[in-house]
């Protein structure tokens, strides 16, 4: 078996700074556990891209960030048995600024 891990969801590629014009990524859940890498805690997605279906890591939380939102959400959801494999779901996602002035990822899992 091979340790070569499919790409990672990059959220510097969600450009929206406009909670009312939101970055959507449309999501299926491959495998709801949560497994950790030297940088995040993730989980196995399909995410749609361009029409197509693709094999992609989805971080919930990186290990340098304080930011647990994302992963957070995810727990509440898999706790109340929203997240099994095949599930779709959609994540909602833009820049905003933080309580104490600095630059924060908002996420909001819909589905």
């Amino acid at each position: 078996m091979s340790n070569v891990l499919a790409p990672f969801i990059k959220w510097g590629d969600c450009k929206s700074h406009c909670k009312d014009r939101v970055d959507s990524l449309e999501l299926q859940v491959l495998d709801p556990q949560t497994f950790e890498t030297q940088y995040s805690t993730n989980v196995r997605v399909l995410h749609k891209d361009n029409g197509e279906w693709i094999e992609k890591i989805l971080p919930l939380k990186s290990h340098e960030s304080p930011n647990s939102s994302l992963l957070n959400e995810w727990n509440k959801y898999e706790r109340k048995d929203l997240l099994h494999k095949d599930k779709h779901f959609k994540i909602e996602t833009c820049l905003d600024v933080s309580k104490n002035g600095r630059p924060i990822r908002r996420f909001k899992m819909v589905f």
